[in-house]
């Protein structure tokens, strides 16, 4: 995970009127918590009088030593990149052991001339990535993101395809006083761009991407439509999931399978020290880390879990896994001594804790309880957090991301620890579940889309959730999580993960015949079941902001997508 940034104005500007772009130093220090290994900023000069800042911040995550960026080759072109590729290759082509992703990326753009070329090379990454990349020969930048727009990355064009700009600003993340001051937007996952400077700077779509879709075999060929009988309604969900597995083993498997590889790719792609002992290592000490490398974003629900028991099984049996768990305050005005943060995901964290344990009681799960008191939500919020979630303004990113940000945060107790010492997790790499609900249909929405108009709906709705995914979001999720200088990944979002689940037919994945906390992700269900996750499989979908309580916490009564006067005000009173 990095921090990128690039500025460019025009030098010979002589109307004061018009407002330019710039670079502050919180614009700097933002990018830092997101890439604390290494950071360098160089000024360059674009053909008619344009001047553009570079401005890269690494957290070292491959190769044997951090990439300082900007990177820039031989003939003068340059990189910056926020990404990992996973797999170690790029369309088969192996990077060589101990070069980084982004050394050999910048390696593959150098023997490419066009537009098109680049393009066709960026396509071929499996996994999430943003980037801006200069072409000296064409004088452009080429800038995007990966097609579910997993990395964040803003700029100051708010028309897109066509705009002329005085300016450009391309950031990673923005800093409070950049929230305050511009008109920051996300940059659309579903086109790549490139800006051309001539007397002016213009912005132009270069690349389109295909639509996602799923498998739309007729239902008139679902081979199995009538497994699920009347019958059934007494039965337990033990019962009904052991019915499932009869018919749909094979592709539980499939998705055991597939996931275990994505996981592995990811919990591996990283040289194995913690974010203490990372900064030992490269001042020259021998470091021999036995510190917790990996975390989950951890509510005991499905997605997570599924996640936790896979980590296990392609994991070292001698490392540690922290499991980060999040509360606000629940106040219980029938009972004022209860535990007021024995909210419902620390309820089901605790539960699929000792799942865990049953399964693998030597492994070391280090669940930690994250409990947030109301005035440091509001401190961290003001300081920190609202610029983090701009340029995304509702209620819900307000919830959403404010949990997500003291999670990522990784500070709180460790369940049975003497004295409750306090813990903070070391981990730089954080899983979490994103992308399971779009694609198993986890959502209340698509239970009501199925009611409404039966599985062609079901589909249409899927397709719909995975073409917005980039839009909804992932880059609000990666500015939050990036700030602790961790990187978050997304399992279930791997290219294989979505290309498998998307050609199978959406009754082998979903039955919302079925009931809440069964039918739907039933697929998924199965493989919990399936790993000696009983109870787990069958707890019902909860965002969250309902689960941790946040959305309680503060006490007010409103819809998620209204915009948040929260974060309004954070911005306005941050400085």
């Amino acid at each position: 995970m990095c921090g990128i940034l690039v500025c460019v104005t025009n030098e010979v500007v002589d109307d004061k009127n018009i407002k330019q772009q710039k670079v502050n130093n919180g614009d700097r220090d933002v990018l830092k918590r997101r890439g604390p290994d290494a950071n360098s900023e160089i000024e360059t000069y674009f053909p008619t009088s344009w001047k553009a800042i570079f401005s890269g911040h690494t957290l070292w995550l491959q190769g044997s030593a951090p990439d300082v960026q900007p990177l820039i080759d031989s003939s003068g072109n340059i990189l910056l990149w926020n990404g990992d590729i996973f797999y170690n290759q790029i369309g088969g082509e192996c990077i060589p052991k101990g070069l980084s992703d982004s050394a050999f990326l910048l390696q593959k753009l150098e023997n490419v001339e066009t537009v098109e070329e680049i393009c066709n090379v960026l396509e071929m990454i499996n996994g999430p990535w943003s980037l801006v990349y200069y072409k000296k020969n064409l004088n452009k930048i080429l800038t995007g993101r990966d097609r579910f727009g997993r990395h964040s990355l803003l700029w100051n064009c708010t028309a897109g395809d066509g705009e002329i700009l005085n300016s450009l600003l391309i950031t990673s993340s923005s800093s409070l006083e950049s929230a305050q001051n511009s008109t920051l937007c996300e940059i659309p996952a579903s086109h790549l761009f490139q800006i051309s400077f001539g007397n002016t700077t213009q912005v132009k779509k270069i690349y389109s991407r295909k639509p996602y879709a799923v498998n739309n075999k007729p239902i008139s060929e679902h081979t199995f439509f009538d497994w699920v009988p009347h019958s059934l309604e007494n039965k337990s969900s033990d019962h009904i999931i052991s019915e499932y597995l009869n018919i749909c083993q094979k592709e539980v498997e499939g998705l055991e399978a597939i996931l275990l590889a994505s996981i592995k790719s990811r919990i591996e792609c990283q040289p194995m020290l913690c974010k203490t002992c990372v900064p030992l290592h490269l001042n020259g000490a021998n470091v021999q880390c036995t510190h917790s490398k990996v975390a989950i974003l951890f509510s005991g629900g499905l997605d997570s879990s599924v996640l936790a028991a896979l980590t296990d099984r392609v994991w070292s049996k001698n490392e540690s896994i922290d499991l980060l768990n999040v509360a606000f305050p629940l106040r219980n005005k029938q009972n004022p001594s209860a535990n007021e943060f024995n909210v419902p995901d620390r309820l089901t964290g605790l539960q699929a804790l000792e799942e865990l344990r049953t399964l693998n009681p030597s492994r070391k799960w280090n669940f930690c309880e994250i409990n947030v008191e109301l005035d440091e939500l509001l401190d961290m919020r003001k300081s920190k957090i609202a610029a983090l979630i701009h340029p995304a303004s509702t209620v819900l990113d307000d919830s959403i991301g404010c949990a997500q940000w003291f999670a990522a945060r990784g500070e709180g107790f460790l369940t049975g620890s003497l004295n409750r010492e306090k813990y903070v997790s070391p981990a730089r790499v954080v899983l979490m579940g994103a992308g399971a609900d779009e694609q198993m249909a986890g959502y209340a929405r698509h239970r009501q889309r199925f009611a409404n108009g039966g599985w062609t709906s079901l589909i249409t709705e899927v397709e719909m959730e995975m073409n917005r995914i980039s839009e909804r979001n992932l880059g609000r999720d990666n500015r939050i999580l990036a700030d602790h200088g961790r990187a978050p990944r997304l399992p279930y979002l791997d290219e294989m993960v979505v290309e498998y689940l998307a050609q199978l037919p959406i009754w082998t994945k979903v039955d919302l015949r079925l009931p809440i906390g069964l039918g739907d992700k039933i697929i998924l269900r199965a493989l919990a079941y399936q790993l000696g996750l009983p109870k787990t499989a069958i707890e019902p979908k909860r965002a969250i902001q309902f689960g941790s309580r946040i959305a309680k916490t503060e006490a007010r009564k409103e819809k998620g997508s209204h915009k948040c006067d929260r974060l309004t005000k954070s911005l306005e009173l941050g400085q």
